[in-house]
């Protein structure tokens, strides 16, 4: 029966929930909406005083990290002028050593030589420094000299080394490529033969052109050619008489900035970056690494860097960032400031001057990492207001839980007594007997219920006249056909004179009729039978394949005159036993191969195989080649008398016999279905029970 829907297109619904949801709009809708509106003025107002506590704890952090980023700049610039001092000291000896003859034992000139491609240098390291005389200029006696004066600072040297945690190396580099650098490191295997040391920033930007001073001054950031990466040197000249003699340096590497002076800790989650006076990023911490989207350039080899350029790459400059511009251009108006700055989440960023070489110390932090003990307190008042919505949720779902047992409980006076009267009218219409009821408490539906008992009764009793009629009518009506069959064929086969052609048809017409009525009328008696399962079975365990093997040969001649093929695909392994009713087994077989022979096309095929998909049946599938059963009209191939796309009578038959193979099939213990494709044909589907231990005639 099909479903009733509304003019809005809904269908109806159970008692219970109907009940269920006047409940929910008389009552439980206005509670809801005053107790979830108390619950929202309380989260709106937790988040005013959230956003004005987020922005007087950002004011003081500005403050804050304003005051670090110049605390920890002094502090910078106080070791790097230290530096600076040790700078002007070492340059102020320097001038002394190479201004004197030098007095140097034979073992210290013994560890010198001169390379085939005219480099001085040392070969061996006795805890002094290492020489480096470039050979791109022709080294001599006066040369040597220069290096035997120049011995006397290596005591100092080391002294400085040791003396400063920051200090990687020192070095005295003159105007004809002589470099003497300590630590000791072999140098042949670093520095190129024909270097001219003149021609790097950590010489030339001593001289006064640069430097006008005099003083020490501080590199930008450069690949060191002795092969410790990347860093700054605190370089200062050593003048002679009318010229600029050489020039002495303190090399810091950017790796040791890194980790002793970016060493800082801020709020949340800051980090320091030291920038150069041209914007050039000098140091980079790992935090920053992350932030910024770089790698900072700590382990680069002069070997691989040489090739490229001595000084950082373009990333690594502020001014050519896009995310950092602004906050370039601010560090270049101001020497000190605050600002904002948008890298990947918005941060707060302090810079000051480091005093001395004019770089700029960068702190910056996120606001986030900031506000943590504000978003705390915000977390904390989100818990209460949590708190608050699950205890209400916990108290309306107990609410709502009693209003549901009390609407099922209203709803089950009235909802299982229509439950048996639809119980009752399902047996109705299924032919069944309706059993005496219990009384009902509402007295109008007691009153339907006896009236339905009452017309069960009578349909009841109808169904049981219509049998009997059927089967009485049926008897009656075999007899005067089987008389009517008789003298039929009498007449056919007469001894006297013989019937001319036309009168023969005719009466093999009146034969055939006869028969179909015949077949019509067992059809049925049988189908009565079934529906009050009037049969004895005879179940016992039997090999299918021979029975398949006769219902195909009973077949044949039908098949033959339908221009029909039958074809029987052996199983591949022997099929195991079933176990059914052997007669009404025959019966579901003959009337699938006459069904699919019958509603074929001319030339088509009828094929059979079997399957042992399922562990508990075997399958039998006969497939036919005919017009194909449309998907909405499948279900009525099992509904007596339905005869589907043939009601014209060109095939002939009651529509009872597939009813019949249905019934039989159940009667037996099997299970019968369809599938069918329009104009590609049908498969029934047949699962017969495998033969269980202890069945009567299993092996």
């Amino acid at each position: 029966m099909p479903r009733t829907i509304d003019a809005k297109g809904h269908g109806p619904i159970p008692l219970n929930k109907w009940l269920w949801r006047s409940y929910i709009k008389a009552a439980l809708f206005p509670l809801l909406l005053i107790e979830f509106g108390f619950v929202g003025v309380y989260l709106i107002t937790s988040r005013v005083v959230y956003d004005r506590s987020a922005s007087a704890i950002t004011r003081i952090s500005e403050t804050m990290l304003r005051d670090d980023s110049t605390r920890e700049a002094n502090i910078i610039a106080h070791r790097l002028q230290s530096i600076s001092a040790t700078t002007r000291i070492f340059s102020e000896e320097t001038a002394r050593a190479l201004a004197t003859p030098g007095t140097v034992s034979d073992e210290e000139k013994a560890r010198h030589r001169l390379s085939p491609e005219g480099v001085f240098y040392t070969t061996k390291d006795t805890g002094g420094a290492a020489v480096f005389y470039s050979g791109i200029v022709p080294v001599g006696e006066a040369e040597r000299e220069k290096v035997w004066r120049t011995v006397r600072l290596d005591p100092l040297m080391k002294s400085i080394k040791d003396s400063d945690p920051l200090i990687a190396q020192l070095y005295l580099n003159t105007r004809d490529s002589y470099n003497r650098i300590y630590p000791y490191f072999d140098v042949l295997d670093i520095y190129p033969p024909k270097m001219d040391i003149p021609s790097y920033n950590f010489y030339y930007e001593a001289d006064r052109a640069h430097n006008p001073s005099g003083g020490a001054v501080w590199t930008d950031a450069y690949v060191d050619p002795a092969g410790d990466g990347w860093m700054v040197s605190s370089i200062a000249p050593v003048y002679g008489p009318d010229r600029l003699e050489a020039v002495v340096g303190i090399d810091v590497t950017i790796k040791t900035i890194v980790e002793q002076v970016l060493d800082i800790k801020l709020p949340g989650d800051g980090f320091a970056v030291l920038i150069g006076r041209d914007g050039t990023i000098l140091a980079l911490p790992p935090k920053g690494e992350d932030r910024l989207g770089m790698s900072e350039l700590i382990g680069y080899s002069y070997a691989e860097a040489i090739l490229q350029d001595k000084f950082k790459p373009a990333e690594f400059n502020i001014f050519r960032r896009p995310d950092l511009a602004s906050i370039a251009l601010q560090m270049q108006a101001e020497p000190a400031g605050v600002s904002k700055v948008d890298l990947q989440e918005p941060m707060i960023a302090a810079w000051s001057t480091v005093a001395g070489p004019n770089w700029r110390l960068l702190l910056l932090t996120s606001e986030r990492s900031l506000l943590t003990e504000a978003t705390n307190l915000r977390d904390q008042l989100g818990f209460v207001s949590t708190s608050m919505v699950a205890i209400l949720v916990l108290f309306y779902a107990g609410f709502f839980a009693y209003l549901w047992r009390r609407s099922v409980a209203m709803s089950a006076r009235v909802a299982r007594p229509l439950g048996d009267l639809e119980q009752r009218m399902v047996l109705i219409s299924e032919g069944g007997t309706v059993p005496p009821s219990a009384p009902f408490e509402i007295q109008e539906l007691q009153t339907v219920g006896e009236h339905l008992a009452t017309m069960g009764d009578k349909l009841d009793a109808a169904n049981r006249a219509k049998s009997n009629f059927l089967s009485s009518m049926s008897h009656e009506l075999r007899t005067p056909l089987t008389a009517i069959i008789g003298y039929a064929e009498l007449l056919e086969a007469s001894a006297g004179r013989k019937l001319d052609g036309e009168r023969l048809q005719q009466v093999q017409a009146i034969s055939t009729a006869g028969w179909t009525l015949v077949k019509l009328v067992d059809a049925v008696l049988e189908l009565s039978r079934l529906e009050h399962r009037d049969l004895r079975l005879t179940t016992s365990s039997m090999d299918l394949m021979p029975l398949v093997e006769e219902a195909l040969s009973r077949a044949r001649p039908d098949a033959d005159r339908m221009r029909v093929t039958l074809r029987l695909l052996a199983p591949e392994a022997p099929l195991p036993s079933v176990v059914s009713d052997p007669a009404l087994l025959r019966r579901i077989l003959d009337q699938l191969l006459s069904n699919a022979v019958k509603y074929n096309l001319p030339g088509g095929l009828v094929e059979v195989s079997f399957g042992l998909g399922a562990p508990d049946t075997v399958d039998l599938s006969i497939r036919d080649t005919g017009l194909g059963i449309a998907t909405d009209r499948q279900a009525e191939v099992f509904q007596p008398f339905q005869r589907l796309g043939h009601e014209n009578g060109a095939i002939s038959g009651a529509g009872i016999g597939m009813t019949i193979a249905q019934r039989l099939a159940e009667v037996s213990g099997c299970r019968l279905s369809l599938e069918s494709t329009p104009g590609k044909g049908t498969i029934f589907l047949l699962r017969i029970p495998r033969t269980r231990q202890g069945t009567p005639g299993a092996a």
